[in-house]
């Protein structure tokens, strides 16, 4: 405590607690108990940190803090000091630095039991050793802050060195990103060459993580480990499916995962949309005419990874038929999809419906090497006998007819026709004059031309189709004048 006195000039007084007072005139003075050295001139604090021994170790006054240490870890608490009574202190992280590179890992908590403490703790970000440059070494500069009247400023270093941790290793892509939910598989198909790669990393530099597997992997296949690769070859000979143990370890760590596989067998090629039986009747056909369109499937080309690529399950069709009206084209053959068409080199007639039935015999096979699959197909083709229809009175049919101002006035006639196989016949007139009307089944025609502008030359166009097949078209030109 301080006392301040205003004494008379030249008088002398002594204490009973033996404080002296030198007076001259009358002026404040300062009073000050045994013991006491504090100063009312505000000097700046002096920072520091008592470290956090449960969360660190402290060399040399560095704190050494290990890797990936969790957000909210008390590093230390801080502390000033001044030669001011009663001063409270502020801090404020000014920078953090590792090697002059500006980075954000601690900050400045008040302790939620005290308001006039405050800690150093990381804050949200992981720290991750091998990222950090050169030194490893964070220097964060703090500014503590008296609350002095007039108050003062100073900065303090505190230095923080990141520890490497082993780290696990783990599965990546060929990118070399970590894959989180690693599950291997192979596919493979037998007979085919299987080729894979593995890919593997390690956050640490000092650890060279190694691969090994268990004895449950397939005999075909060879696995060869090069640094953090391995490549996966071999050729299956047999349908198979399983399972092994894959494993990552470096000196701590062991990351297992299970590799399934399976081996697909070799599936047929087929004719897609195969009937075994065609038939067609006498007319219906004539020279460059499809008669039918096959196109040769393997299913395996489609599965997905299909380890062929375009290499394996190309198919060859071989065709075996002696049909002097037909051929069969291949297009495409010896590749993935080849196509058939059989076509009529000539007009099939009723001498070829006498030939009964002919066999065609398709034969499509893969290049699956010993696990080689391939079907064969027969196609009975039949041609049916079938007499083209005539007219029978073109004779009798009118050369001339009168036009008649008396619309109600009409000429009539019927077009007759025979069918030696009894088949529906439609009759149909091309293009018939507005004045011309016909009968579809019965071959009648009616004629009304009721004006001189009627008059005139016309050639009508007559046709007989068969309807239940529509084969047979036969035309017959009717040449009539109406005057």
């Amino acid at each position: 405590m301080e006392y301040y006195f205003c004494i008379m000039k030249n008088i002398k007084v002594t204490s009973i607690v033996s404080a002296i007072i030198i007076f001259s005139s009358c002026e404040e003075v300062q009073v000050t108990y045994p013991g006491n050295n504090q100063d009312n001139e505000s000097v700046a604090p002096r920072g520091t940190i008592i470290w956090d021994l449960t969360n660190i170790i402290v060399e040399d006054g560095k704190a050494k803090l290990p890797e990936n240490s969790a957000s909210q870890i008390t590093i230390g608490r801080l502390n000033a000091t001044d030669e001011n009574p009663d001063d409270e202190f502020t801090y404020v992280i000014k920078s953090q630095e590792i090697d002059g590179a500006g980075v954000n890992f601690f900050t400045i908590q008040k302790d939620s039991d005290s308001d006039s403490n405050f800690d150093l703790v990381t804050n949200s970000s992981t720290i991750d050793y091998e990222g950090l440059s050169g030194s490893k070494e964070i220097i964060v500069k703090i500014t503590v802050t008296d609350d002095n009247i007039d108050s003062k400023t100073s900065d303090f270093d505190v230095i923080i060195g990141i520890t490497n941790v082993n780290e696990a290793p783990y599965w990546s892509n060929s990118n070399g990103d970590e894959i989180t939910s690693y599950q291997p598989s192979i596919i493979a198909d037998i007979e085919i060459p299987f080729q894979s790669v593995l890919y593997w990393d390690d956050k640490d530099d000092d650890q060279n993580p190694v691969l090994s597997w268990s004895n449950q992997k397939p005999t075909w296949l060879a696995i060869n480990p090069t640094g953090t690769t391995a490549s996966l070859d071999g050729t299956p000979s047999d349908v198979e499916t399983g399972s092994f143990l894959l494993t990552i370890s470096d000196a701590d760590f062991e990351v297992p995962v299970d590799m399934n596989f399976e081996v697909r067998p070799n599936r047929r090629p087929y004719l897609q949309s195969f009937l075994p039986n065609h038939s067609f009747r006498v007319g219906c056909n004539q020279i460059a005419d499809e008669i039918l369109t096959y196109a040769a499937i393997d299913s395996d080309n489609s599965l997905s990874g299909f380890a062929g690529g375009n290499a394996f399950d190309i198919l060859t069709v071989t065709i075996d038929e002696n049909i002097g009206w037909l051929t069969v084209d291949v297009n495409g053959n010896d590749t993935k999809n080849p196509s058939l068409k059989l076509r009529c080199v000539s007009t099939p007639t009723n001498d070829d419906a006498s030939n009964g039935q002919q066999i065609i015999t398709f034969h499509i096979t893969d290049n699956r090497g010993s696990a080689i699959q391939d079907t064969t197909y027969e196609l009975t083709m039949s041609v049916i006998e079938n007499n083209e229809p005539v007219f029978s009175n073109i004779s009798s049919l009118p050369e001339t007819i009168q036009a008649d101002n008396d619309i109600n006035n009409v000429t009539t006639w019927t077009v007759e026709w025979y069918d030696s196989d009894d088949d529906q016949i439609d009759f149909f007139i091309d293009n018939p004059p507005d004045w011309l009307s016909y009968d579809s089944s019965t071959g009648e025609v009616t004629a009304n031309p009721h004006s001189a502008s009627h008059t005139g030359t016309y050639i009508l166009e007559y046709l007989l189709n068969e309807s239940n097949d529509g084969c047979y078209s036969i035309p017959y030109t009717h040449n009539l004048v109406v005057e």
